[in-house]
């Protein structure tokens, strides 16, 4: 592992670097504080940083939980970087869909967390490509 903290343990996975909820099941009051000041602090610095944070541990996210979120994608996107999350539970997926931040966050709920890495990994590759082809094709 290559860091380990309170809430979240870091891990690079190649191209990816895995945040996984470690030091809590309850992103709640006590815990959420935490949870976000730790994250944007790993992704201050780390420029193009693709952040896969894993919930597999989290039965309870709390609405400070999801601003939280919100402060760390802003985090990631400021650093020219990307932000994934895997395994969460079907409540907690649910409040995604209620809150409709389904449609700011990519989300692997039903994968297990190998399956999110590889299908995050596969995501990059292809935009890498797609990139390249639009570069190659502009300076036809």
């Amino acid at each position: 592992m290559d860091a380990a903290t309170g809430i979240i343990s870091f891990e690079s996975k190649g191209d990816i670097t895995l945040g996984t909820v470690v030091g809590t099941d309850s992103l709640d009051g006590a815990h959420t504080d935490a949870f976000g000041h730790e994250a944007v602090a790993y992704v201050k610095g780390k420029r193009g940083l693709n952040l896969l944070l894993d919930f597999r541990n989290v039965t309870y996210l709390s609405s400070a939980a999801l601003t939280e979120l919100l402060r760390i994608r802003e985090a990631l996107k400021g650093e020219g970087g990307k932000l994934r999350l895997c395994c969460l539970s079907c409540e907690i997926q649910r409040v995604f869909r209620i809150t409709n931040l389904e449609k700011l966050f990519h989300i692997h709920g039903d994968e297990d967390t190998a399956e999110a890495v590889a299908r995050f990994q596969r995501a990059l590759k292809v935009a890498a490509s797609e990139g390249a082809w639009i570069a190659q094709d502009a300076g036809a």
